[in-house]
């Protein structure tokens, strides 16, 4: 009963967790559209109120400021709620009271402007801002009214598809999670013979290529859906809206790495091997963990080692055994290398804390892991990349600080 709980859990576990995560991030995103809205009105409203207070503009004057603000309406009002003046209507009329806030007349007339989301035209939302005007008297003689929202409306379509596509994924995750959990602790019992680790490993590589096949498709919403946001609204976002779309990017980059270690899991990714220079490979992966982990320096003593590998999945390798020892916590890693007959021996080492005693006989194992954010993945690719490449990699035993990684490769010929 106790072994059945396992699926279920990891599985809710997962789809809590994705789901939050997809929501938290669907609701910042929509939090920065509607503060693109908001400032661009304010900016706006304090501009134009000046302008219309030295005199009645004409309609206009009023269409060419909304169209250079992709902007909905801009009129004016008398405080009886008389039309003075209208970018896309006839003056002179009672104002629709559907369209227009009492209240936040009477607060402009007051002298404080306001703004808020009143009402909606079918799914978009308009906000309005009302903004006194003075005449030269220095007296409030009319309210300013603007409204916006439907230049946004495509961002905020891309939004809710990637909305969709982040619950299709969260639930495939979650599915995913149980799966393998289930494996799992169904592959617990079966350890102690060799046939039954054969057999696990085979349904795990089946279930890894099923995972990342599943995941691809709603990858590519969430993406094309951050983007067009990106492009649309880029201009006009603060920075820490560009940050909020940038996080949205890099979870999606993320888990489309997460579908590459997968596929690498189950052995379904063709290996392309030609003769290539170990020290250029290091550069490249060395260069990549510079952009997610800037404050961890790669130092590189390689001397000209060329072995026959595929130049992408070498590299795959180094850069995991980089990003591994940058999130245990080391501040400084060193690659270096030296031949050793026919062989290539090239080592990785941190200055981390090094490796937990009790993780170490599982090192290599797929899903085991010491982090509490991380999948388990990244040392089991690692492993059988470097095994399909006819070499060995193992953590050096003894060690007296951090973590070395030696990987033995087979040296190109000539």
């Amino acid at each position: 009963m106790r072994r059945a709980l396992v699926p279920l859990v990891a599985g809710l576990l997962g789809l809590a967790g994705t789901l939050g995560a997809t929501l938290y991030l669907h609701r910042a995103a929509n939090a920065a559209l509607d503060r693109v809205l908001e400032e661009r009105i304010l900016g706006v409203g304090d501009t134009a109120s000046e302008m219309v207070g030295r005199s009645l503009p004409s309609a206009a004057t009023l269409r060419a400021v909304m169209d250079a603000n992709q902007l909905e309406g801009i009129f004016l009002l008398a405080p009886d709620l008389v039309v003075l003046a209208d970018a896309t209507g006839v003056p002179g009329r009672k104002a629709d009271l559907l369209r227009v806030d009492r209240s936040r007349v009477e607060q402009a007339l007051a002298g404080r402007p306001s703004l808020a989301f009143s009402y909606a035209l079918g799914d978009v939302r308009v906000a309005t801002g009302y903004f006194p005007v003075h005449g030269g008297d220095g007296k409030i003689h009319a309210v300013l009214a603007l409204e916006g929202g439907q230049s946004l409306a495509g961002a905020r379509d891309g939004l809710r598809r990637a909305l969709l596509g982040g619950v299709t994924l969260s639930a495939l995750v979650a599915l995913a999670l149980g799966f393998v959990a289930f494996r799992w602790a169904r592959g617990e019992e079966q350890r102690r013979t060799a046939a039954t680790l054969a057999a696990k490993g085979e349904a795990v590589s089946r279930m890894a290529a099923m995972v990342a096949h599943e995941i691809r498709n709603p990858l590519g919403t969430i993406r094309g859906a951050a983007e067009l946001v990106r492009a649309r609204a880029s201009a006009t976002l603060s920075a820490p809206d560009v940050e909020a779309l940038g996080d949205i990017l890099g979870e999606v980059e993320r888990l489309r790495r997460l579908t590459e270690d997968f596929l690498d899991l189950a052995g379904r990714r063709p290996f392309a091997p030609v003769p290539v220079d170990v020290s250029e490979i290091a550069e490249e992966a060395a260069r990549a963990l510079g952009r997610t982990h800037p404050t961890v320096p790669v130092e590189i003593a390689l001397p000209s080692l060329r072995v026959n590998a595929d130049p992408a999945r070498l590299r795959q390798v180094l850069a995991n055994l980089c990003v591994n020892a940058a999130q245990a916590g080391a501040t400084r890693i060193e690659v270096t290398g030296r031949a050793n007959g026919s062989t290539a021996e090239i080592d990785v080492r941190d200055d981390g804390p090094g490796i937990d005693p009790g993780m170490r006989d599982r090192l290599f194992d797929p899903f085991a892991t010491g982090r509490k954010d991380g999948t388990g993945l990244g040392l089991a690719i690692c492993r059988r990349i470097v095994e399909a490449h006819g070499g060995r990699i193992e953590a050096v035993p003894g060690e007296p600080r951090g973590t070395t990684f030696r990987m033995r490769l087979p040296l190109a010929p000539g």
